[in-house]
Formats: structure tokens, C-alpha cells, sequence
């Protein structure tokens, strides 16, 4: 399994990483981007299991690379976490609304992080 971590800050990225490191998701691959432009394309190839992904970011926005990672065919179904500073109800419900499986706001713990991916796994078996 591998994640996709997308924030335009190496710091927040290192964070998001370190902090699954803490998790029983550890032994999961990282793959880094630093925009949504550059995280569409490793998204479009397939290569991601999962997608922890900032809002505000130059080129492409979280939100503007959630809508388009939802139109693609072969990896729509991909979970797109949001973990972002944006943690006003509209912005979480149109994050929501146009295809993320879960919202974390920006403070988070390793267990945000987890419990995010662990609803997201639960969601996922029963579907199957």
C-alpha cells in the first residue's frame, strides 16, 4: 500500500509522514507531491493506495485536485483524505460534497490521522 502525501510545504508533508510513521499504517509506502498538479499525475497512474492531501497550494488546490481526481475512470475510488487548516463547516462540507472521504484539520495527532484512515478502511470492507 502506498500514500499519496500532497502539501506544498516540505514541512507539513515530513509531518503527515511522521505522523503515520506513529500509526499501524507505518509500513506504508510515501510517495510526496508538492502541488495538485503534480499529485493528479502519479494519481491518474494508479500507483496510490490512499491520498492525504493540503487545500491551499499554488498551481492546483487541494479541492481544485479532488474534483479532478474524481472524474478520472481507473482510480476515482482511490480515499482522498483532506488535512488542512481550512476547518470552517462550509469548507468541510464542499470538501465532502465534491469527493473526500474524510477531513482532518490542520493541528492533527498521529491518532487524527489514523482514525481518518481506519473509517475510511471500515467504509471500505463493507462495500466488498
Amino acid at each position: 500500500m502506498r500514500v499519496l502525501v500532497v502539501d506544498d510545504s516540505p514541512f507539513m508533508r515530513k509531518a503527515v509522514i511522521n505522523s503515520l510513521a506513529q500509526t499501524k499504517y507505518a509500513s506504508y509506502g510515501i510517495i510526496e507531491a508538492g502541488d495538485g498538479q503534480e499529485a493528479l499525475k502519479v494519481y491518474k497512474t494508479g500507483a496510490v493506495d490512499w491520498v492525504m492531501c493540503d487545500w491551499n497550494m499554488p498551481k492546483m488546490n487541494g479541492l481544485e485536485f479532488l474534483i479532478e481526481a474524481r472524474k478520472t475512470k481507473t482510480s476515482k475510488y482511490i480515499p482522498i483524505v483532506m488535512v488542512t487548516t481550512e476547518g470552517t463547516l462550509g469548507k468541510m462540507d464542499e470538501a465532502l460534497t465534491q469527493g473526500a472521504d474524510r477531513y482532518v484539520v490542520k493541528p492533527f495527532k498521529a491518532a487524527d490521522l489514523e482514525n481518518a484512515m481506519d473509517l475510511i478502511a471500515q467504509k471500505l470492507a463493507t462495500k466488498r
